[in-house]
C-alpha cells in the first residue's frame, strides 16, 4: 500500500508514518548532493507524475512532491516574502515562483529549493506518492514540480544538477485537467495577477504580451488555461535559448510511443545511468494521479482522446492561442 492510499483510509496512522518518513529524510539530507539528483517539471496534468514514477524506480531514488504548494509548512516564508500571504489558496495553487536572474542569489527559495532537493521539507505532502516506507532511505532525490516554470533554470544553475522539462499537446492538457475534475481549480485563474502584477521581475518578459494577456483575461476559462500555458512555456523556451544547460526537453506523446527509447535518451543526454535496469516496465504503469477514467487507455487514446472531451469551439481556442506563441509544433495530431 502506498502512503498516498493510507492518507486517505488512515488518517492518523498515515500522519504518523509520514512523520516518521521526515525524521528519516531529515536526518539523512546532509548525505544528499542535489547534483546527484534530478529536477523535473512540466505544465499540469503533462505526464510528470507519471515520468517522475518511473525515474524514480529506475534511479533507485526518492520522490519528492510538488514542494511549491502551499500544503507544504516552508511555503509560508516564501508567500510573506513576495507580499502574498494574504493570498487565498485558490491564487496560490496556481502561483510559480519567478527567477529572471542566472542563479537564485541570496533570495530564501535558494534555502527553500536546496532543502527540497534535499527531501528536508516538512510534513506529509511531498511525500504522498512514494510508493513504500523504505524509499526514504535512499539518498538520491528525483523532484518534480508544475509550478517551476519560471525559475527552472535559475533553480538548474544554483544547484548544477541535471533538469527535464516534458510537454504535451495543450489540447491534452485541458481534457486531461477536464477528467481529473482539476479544470474548476483554474477557474479563479487571472493572467494579469499571476504574471504582471508580481513586483519580482515577471512584468518585464511577460508585459510584452500585455495586451494580449488583457484580452485573454477576458476569454473563457479554457482559453486562459491556453494563454498561462503558453506564456509559461514561453518563459521556459527563453530560459533556455542559448543551449547550454544539462536540460532535456520531453515530449509526452513522444514518450507514450518510444517509452524505454526515450528515457535511455534522457539518461544519455544527462549523462544519468538507471540503476534498476529491469524496472521499464514502471513505464507501462500508470501514475498515482491519472483520472479514474484513464486507467488502462491505450497510447493512442491518453494522445488523441481530447477530441472526444473538448468542443470544437474550444479546441479552436486552444489551437489559436498555440499557433500564436509559435507552439503549433505541439499540435500532434
Amino acid at each position: 500500500m502506498t502512503l498516498a492510499k493510507k492518507f486517505l483510509e488512515t488518517p492518523d496512522g498515515a500522519m504518523r508514518e509520514a512523520e516518521a518518513s521526515y525524521q528519516i529524510d531529515h536526518q539523512l539530507a546532509p548525505q544528499i548532493n542535489p547534483r546527484d539528483g534530478l529536477f523535473m517539471c512540466g505544465f499540469w496534468r503533462s505526464g510528470t507524475t507519471w515520468l517522475q514514477q518511473a525515474l524514480t524506480t529506475l534511479l533507485e531514488a526518492k520522490l519528492v512532491f510538488e514542494p511549491i504548494f502551499p500544503a507544504v509548512p516552508e511555503m509560508k516564508a516564501i508567500y510573506a516574502y513576495e507580499g502574498l500571504a494574504h493570498r487565498k489558496k485558490e491564487y496560490l495553487r496556481l502561483y510559480m515562483p519567478f527567477c529572471g536572474a542566472a542563479t537564485l542569489g541570496e533570495h530564501p527559495l535558494r534555502d527553500y529549493y536546496g532543502r527540497a532537493l534535499r527531501s528536508d521539507l516538512s510534513g506529509r505532502w511531498i511525500r504522498i506518492y512514494r510508493g513504500n516506507e523504505m524509499e526514504s532511505f535512499r539518498t538520491r532525490v528525483v523532484l518534480k514540480c508544475v509550478r517551476s516554470q519560471l525559475c527552472l533554470r535559475a533553480v538548474q544553475n544554483t544547484f548544477q544538477l541535471p533538469a527535464v522539462h516534458i510537454y504535451r499537446d495543450p489540447r491534452a492538457v485541458i481534457a486531461s485537467a477536464r477528467l481529473t475534475n482539476w479544470e474548476g481549480m483554474f477557474e479563479p485563474l487571472n493572467l494579469r495577477r499571476q504574471l504582471l502584477k508580481p513586483l519580482d521581475g515577471r512584468a518585464e518578459f511577460f508585459g510584452n504580451w500585455r495586451d494580449e494577456i488583457k484580452l485573454y483575461d477576458e476569454q473563457d476559462r479554457v482559453t486562459r488555461i491556453a494563454a498561462y500555458w503558453a506564456l509559461t512555456e514561453k518563459f521556459v523556451e527563453h530560459s533556455y535559448a542559448d543551449g547550454k544547460a544539462r536540460m532535456v526537453l520531453v515530449n509526452y506523446e513522444d514518450l507514450c510511443r518510444r517509452r524505454e527509447k526515450v528515457v535511455l535518451e534522457i539518461f544519455a543526454q544527462l549523462g544519468l545511468r538507471p540503476v534498476a535496469a529491469s524496472d521499464f516496465q514502471a513505464l507501462d504503469n500508470d501514475s498515482s494521479s491519472t483520472s479514474e477514467r484513464r486507467r488502462g487507455a491505450s497510447v493512442e487514446e491518453r494522445i488523441t482522446g481530447w477530441k472526444k472531451v473538448l468542443t470544437s469551439a474550444e479546441i479552436a481556442a486552444i489551437e489559436s492561442v498555440a499557433r500564436y506563441f509559435g507552439f503549433e509544433d505541439r499540435l500532434v495530431s
